[in-house]
């Protein structure tokens, strides 16, 4: 009853000031928000301030969802077109890139991609329900159906150094990038994204911040011989900071499945035969399993691998155990690149570089 003589008053006093009460109290229609809005805030208010995935998580976006639903009305998404969805990004695709210098094939999409797609894009409706532009998650209960299982594969010493072999042959930034994963047993972004400051005067350590450092802990990654050899190799870049770049240093490298492929196709004319399925990361395990056939010590092959270690070892301090680490990776490299150390430096002697050791200028 309370409500009811509040209408009317409000009612009359719209009458007395000329004012037709029936349009001043319709209800308004509400704003239509499209979709290609939501991404733009949960890109600004969410993804920039809070996930170091931001970036690449702004990119899987931009390629599987800006494209198919940017301009839909936010609230006419439903499960049904988040299944179909992710149906579409699951069949992977040969699709042709254009950038400045050409053009280049490559894979797009694939159950690894289709269940990135589905974390992130439930992740984004949520927040598109938490400030209020959406009166639920429709796609809160979609399953995933591209859960990978964890993977084993370890190469041999004999694949290593087949892969290691054809990346020497793949010219700069890919082939570098290759062998320095392999020597560090480095996770695939943090050679990707390397700037010059992280590497020390003397180039004898990459040193990567926290903020850019998967556990959010500040990783030092000791350069054996043969890396460093690398490093003191590439050139120095003209534009920006990366040590690793296809644009002279402004921008780190990023086609990583069409490097792959190159690569693979490198090891199957050398071989006459590919290899048997393998990606990038499983050189990681690679690594560390052959480490510790060389008996190096379990936690000391953790910390090459940047893992933080549990009970005494947990508490961490930013040069824990580098002596051991420096060891364990001029083994590792030793064990597979004896010889990397003189062809470099055979096959760059008179040549100019700012990568050099500074410490020896």
């Amino acid at each position: 009853m309370a409500e009811a003589r509040e209408k009317a008053l409000a009612v009359r006093r719209l009458a007395r000031a000329g004012t037709d009460p029936v349009e001043t109290l319709r209800p308004k229609p509400k704003a239509v928000v499209r979709v290609h809005e939501l991404i733009e805030r949960y890109t600004t208010e969410h993804l920039r301030r809070n996930t170091r995935a931001g970036g690449d998580v702004e990119k899987l976006l931009a390629l599987h969802i800006s494209p198919r639903w940017g301009d839909r009305e936010l609230a006419s998404i439903t499960r049904t077109d988040f299944i179909a969805l992710l149906e579409e990004v699951r069949q992977p695709t040969e699709t042709t890139v254009k950038s400045k210098r050409g053009s280049y094939k490559t894979i797009r999409g694939g159950p690894g991609a289709a269940a990135e797609v589905r974390k992130w894009t439930r992740a984004m409706f949520q927040f598109g329900f938490d400030v209020e532009l959406l009166p639920d998650n429709p796609l809160a209960n979609v399953r995933n159906r591209d859960r990978l299982k964890p993977r084993d594969r370890v190469l041999s010493m004999e694949e290593l150094r087949t892969v290691w072999k054809a990346a020497s042959a793949m010219p700069y930034p890919w082939g570098p990038y290759f062998q320095l994963i392999m020597l560090t047993g480095d996770r695939r972004g943090e050679w990707a994204n390397a700037r010059i400051d992280w590497l020390t005067p003397n180039r004898s350590r990459l040193e990567i911040p926290a903020s850019e450092y998967k556990t959010g802990k500040p990783q030092v990654v000791p350069l054996s011989r043969q890396a460093r050899a690398i490093v003191q190799a590439l050139p120095a870049p003209e534009f920006g900071p990366y040590v690793l770049s296809s644009l002279a240093g402004s921008r780190p490298i990023s086609d990583f499945s069409g490097a792959k492929a190159k690569l693979d196709a490198l090891i199957a004319g050398e071989r006459e035969a590919a290899l048997s399925p393998w990606v990038v990361h499983d050189l990681r395990r690679s690594m560390a399993t052959h480490m510790e056939r060389l008996g190096i010590a379990p936690h000391i092959i953790e910390v090459c691998l940047g893992h933080t270690l549990k009970g005494i070892g947990a508490t961490y301090r930013h040069y824990s155990y580098l002596a051991e680490k420096t060891a364990a990776l001029q083994v590792w490299a030793d064990e597979l690149a004896p010889e990397l150390v003189q062809d470099i430096i055979e096959s760059n002697v008179g040549e100019v570089n700012l990568l050099v050791d500074q410490g020896a200028a």
